[in-house]
């Protein structure tokens, strides 16, 4: 092949075809799986490191963060004595390599990233800390109601 890449040409059709495939991965798994009212539990996983964890029941409500975006907003919500607390509301975007939705969390005391796998109807989700990679909490929420207009 006579080009000026050379024998490197192969390589970088090869990478190309990849970069395309890893985007439109992407832009199969948008926002639309994503979308919609989910309601189940947030678990911690018992450690000496994460004492003040507690268990919840949770409720998330997840919007587009912009109108054709890519990123999609997450309003939580705990429930206490049957009545919903608000927990704070994160920006997720779609990491194609982990085929999840991702979200880093970082406050004063605590840096740490949320990962959604979204199947269905459900979402399988975890809560690692970044320095130590040890996970901190398990969710396991089912879908309540889709997105309006979904």
């Amino acid at each position: 092949m006579s080009s000026r890449f050379g024998r490197a040409a192969p390589r970088v059709v090869a990478a190309c075809l990849l970069g395309f495939a890893v985007a439109a991965a992407a832009w199969a798994a948008g926002p639309g799986r994503i979308l919609g009212t989910w309601r189940g539990t947030s678990t911690c996983v018992k450690s000496p490191e994460f004492p003040a964890c507690h268990d919840e029941v949770v409720v998330y409500e997840v919007r587009e963060a912009a109108p054709g975006g890519r990123a999609v907003t997450l309003d939580a919500y705990k429930i206490v004595d049957g009545e919903r607390q608000p927990m704070g509301e994160l920006e997720f975007t779609y990491d194609a390599r982990l085929e999840a939705w991702t979200s880093e969390l970082r406050t004063p005391r605590v840096h740490a990233l949320w990962s959604f796998v979204v199947d269905g109807d459900a979402i399988a989700g975890t809560l690692v800390d970044l320095p130590s990679k040890h996970l901190i909490r398990n969710v396991a929420v089912r879908r309540d109601a889709p997105a309006p207009g979904k």
